[in-house]
């Protein structure tokens, strides 16, 4: 007794495996440029140059000679500190939680958590005075 597995013989074998040519000739799409406008003097046409340790894109700006990272002028710019980390730091702060219990709970030191709060207060007040 035979089984059959519903397997259809394919007559043109040696064919190439798309019959439909046009879907060779579409434009594949492209990756789009990282580029970022230089924060420091404006230029627009700002070159990758490298990351940093922890793994943030670094870019040159060949106008005024300086080099940034995507994080310049954020509450992450040159912090060692996972974002997650001072996300936690930040909602247990909001939730009236103290500055020592903070820093047990998220395996920080008592200064990271005081200087990650400071430097989020500065952010906001920075943000309320140019509105």
């Amino acid at each position: 007794m035979s089984v059959q597995l519903g397997v259809q013989k394919i007559e043109n074998s040696y064919s190439l495996p798309y019959k439909n040519l046009s879907l060779l000739n579409q434009k594949q799409p492209t990756f789009a440029k990282q580029t970022m406008n230089c924060p420091l003097c404006g230029y627009a046409r700002t070159r990758k140059h490298g990351k940093t340790s922890k793994g943030s894109q670094r870019f040159f700006c060949p106008s005024c000679r300086q080099t940034f990272s995507e994080t310049l002028n954020t509450l992450y710019y040159r912090r060692q500190v996972n974002k997650e980390d001072i996300q936690i730091v930040l909602q247990s702060y909001a939730e009236g939680m103290s500055f020592r219990g903070i820093s047990r709970i998220s395996g920080l030191a008592y200064n990271t958590v005081v200087r990650i709060i400071q430097a989020a207060n500065q952010k906001a007040n920075s943000a309320n005075t140019e509105d």
